[in-house]
């Protein structure tokens, strides 16, 4: 009965040390990065939108829709926008997307050209793939106040 009893304290003491180590080692993990951290802060964000806009000028099923576009305007507009809905500090104070859009008639396929250069843009800076689906599904509602049908 003595041994049945050392064994159960035993096995309690070395449950205990399992489940100590495990919440230390749970304390010292680096807490997981939100968005905005993972795109490289505004920094980060705004080095993708520059990436952007190389990668527009050369796409010719939407660079046409550029030309006079004020850019300094757009990038800032748009690195603004990112910055707020990746969870960043910014205050993004341009009109909302229905206004911008409106009257512009973007096809479906514009909107696609503009998210497949977004990816090559992010591609190019270097950004993980998951870290890019993360915004792509932030962006993605956007889609209804851009393309009109």
């Amino acid at each position: 009965m003595i041994h049945i009893y050392f064994m159960r304290i035993r096995t309690l003491n070395i449950i205990g040390m399992i489940a100590t180590i495990t919440l230390l080692a749970a304390c010292t993990t680096a807490p997981k990065k939100s968005l905005y951290e993972e795109l490289g802060q505004y920094e980060g964000i705004d080095n993708i939108v520059r990436e952007l806009i190389f990668v527009i000028a050369k796409d010719e099923r939407v660079n046409p829709r550029y030309k006079g576009v004020n850019l300094q305007h757009f990038k800032k507009g748009l690195s603004d926008y990112i910055c707020n809905l990746s969870g960043g500090p910014c205050k993004y104070e341009s009109e909302n997307m229905k206004i911008i859009h409106a009257g512009h008639n973007y096809t479906n396929t514009e909107f696609n050209a503009i998210v497949d250069d977004l990816i090559l843009a992010m591609e190019k800076r270097g950004i993980p793939v998951g870290v890019q689906n993360r915004l792509l599904a932030l962006l993605a509602p956007a889609y209804k106040d851009v393309v009109y049908q």
